[in-house]
């Protein structure tokens, strides 16, 4: 089962919630919240040091000095059995200090783009792998485990993808990698996602 790291089962704050304790000659301190709303949790950095690790749902105040200038995060990848994480759409995030205001909320949108995630369970017993179609390409997303013979389903989380017009979800019958005959998750069906967190919940109930 791929899923993302204990943070978003277990969640917690592992963070110091300060990242400047002194400012300059002329600095002033700056005060705001961050907030993460998404599924994976995401590390929080000014100017490029790490201040933050929040888990889903969790939120931390910052203080920084007034001469910071950036402010990034990044998202955790789902891990595959082998532990290699796997690469998913959003990369690292930038936003200026000056234009965060007193609350930054990280959520599937960024820049005006949607980004969807999606937790999928199998019903069936046939192992399937995930790709995610982006109207002219499949990339592999992960692979789902068959249903176990007492019945318990399988399950993958995938990571963030961004949600076009011609984005689709596919279970393919090559159990290892995106190929052959499959079913597919249209664009309307991910729509239906979580606000904010852009979760998508799906069962796998006929093999491909």
């Amino acid at each position: 089962m791929r899923r993302f790291s204990a943070g978003v089962i277990v969640a917690l704050l592992v963070s110091c919630t300060r990242a400047s304790d002194t400012t300059g000659p002329g600095d002033f301190p700056i005060h705001f919240q961050v907030t993460n709303d998404l599924i994976a949790p995401v590390t929080v950095a000014i100017d490029g040091t790490p201040v933050a690790i929040l888990s889903s749902g969790k939120g931390a105040p910052l203080t920084v000095s007034s001469s910071a200038q950036w402010l990034t995060w990044t998202s955790a990848k789902p891990a595959g059995a082998d532990g290699v994480p796997i690469p998913d759409h959003i990369g690292e995030v930038k936003i200026p200090v000056s234009g965060i205001g007193g609350v930054l909320e990280i959520r599937n949108v960024i820049a005006d783009q949607t980004y969807v995630t999606a937790r999928i369970f199998n019903a069936t017993r046939a192992q399937v792998s995930i790709g995610v179609f982006d109207g002219s390409e499949a990339a592999c997303a992960g692979v789902l485990p068959a249903a176990t013979s007492d019945g318990a389903k399988g399950l993958v989380q995938i990571g963030y993808y961004r949600l076009l017009p011609a984005t689709e979800l596919r279970a393919y019958r090559d159990g290892s990698r995106c190929g052959g005959p499959y079913v597919a998750w249209p664009a309307s069906t991910l729509k239906a996602y979580a606000a904010n967190s852009g979760l998508v919940l799906l069962t796998l109930n006929t093999a491909p």
